[in-house]
């Protein structure tokens, strides 16, 4: 039994692995070499892995911001942090209605290949959500945070 719950600590532990940071000697050129081609203002650079994909956190002027390359330099996406009132308004109006009593916690503007959609953590009491939004204002993707107890 106490192999087990070893094992099962450890499976655990193993499962849960937060971003590794990296130094540049770590991240690819061509990764490194597109993040300075697309972001030539950024500053402040700060990688890390991403399950196969390269993170950046930076400075875009006063934004905080972050993207995704793979490998190759390829970009994946962008998200930059904005203020709950600098979302569009349909987003804002969908985001009231789906999420009444709910209090924003991060809000962010996602800029990927496909196009550009925003995402909001909101939480209340034992709950708390991400939601993905189009910019039109339709709810695209609802998922709960884990570890959330029941209401």
């Amino acid at each position: 039994m106490k192999h087990l719950l070893l094992l099962l600590f450890i499976a655990a532990a193993v499962s849960y692995c937060p971003a590794q940071t990296l130094t540049m000697d770590k991240v690819p050129a061509a990764a490194a070499n597109a993040f300075k081609q697309k972001f030539p203002n950024g500053s402040q650079p700060s990688w890390s892995k991403e399950g196969n994909a390269f993170d950046v956190d930076f400075y875009n002027g006063k934004k905080p911001q972050s993207a995704l390359f793979d490998r190759s330099g390829k970009w994946l996406e962008t998200e930059t942090q904005l203020n709950f009132g600098a979302l569009p308004q349909k987003v804002q109006s969908t985001y009231e209605k789906e999420f009444e009593g709910y209090k924003v916690q991060e809000t962010y503007e996602v800029e990927s290949p496909e196009g550009i959609t925003y995402s909001i953590t909101a939480f209340k009491g034992n709950k708390n959500y991400e939601a993905t939004f189009s910019d039109k204002g339709e709810l695209l993707k609802k998922v709960q945070g884990e570890g959330d107890e029941d209401e």
